[in-house]
């Protein structure tokens, strides 16, 4: 996959507000997929399909604790992304008041 792929793959994610909830979420603190199925309000299977399309484009990793999968921003370039798209978000909402 070149880096163009790779970036259409990324920019396909973040285009679901959904997923970018999920990420707002994890840039706060690693969650379970029940943890998150709670917090956003979706069915878990549809979680679990938000989550692989995020694993896939490799903007979240899962780790494994006994039974329980939790799932944490792959890296602090991912955390500095959901920074940078949340703040021009707010930016963009304040320059339209």
């Amino acid at each position: 996959m070149d880096s163009n792929d790779r970036l259409s793959a990324i920019g396909r994610a973040l285009g679901c507000t959904v997923r970018l909830a999920v990420l707002q979420a994890l840039a706060e603190a690693e969650a379970s997929v029940g943890e998150l199925t709670d917090r956003m309000g979706v069915t878990q299977p549809n979680m679990s399909n938000h989550l692989a399309v995020l694993r896939s484009a490799g903007l979240v990793s899962a780790h494994r604790f006994g039974r329980i999968i939790r799932y944490r921003l792959a890296s602090a370039e991912v955390a500095d992304l959901v920074s940078s798209l949340t703040l021009l978000a707010n930016t963009d909402l304040q320059k339209g008041q």
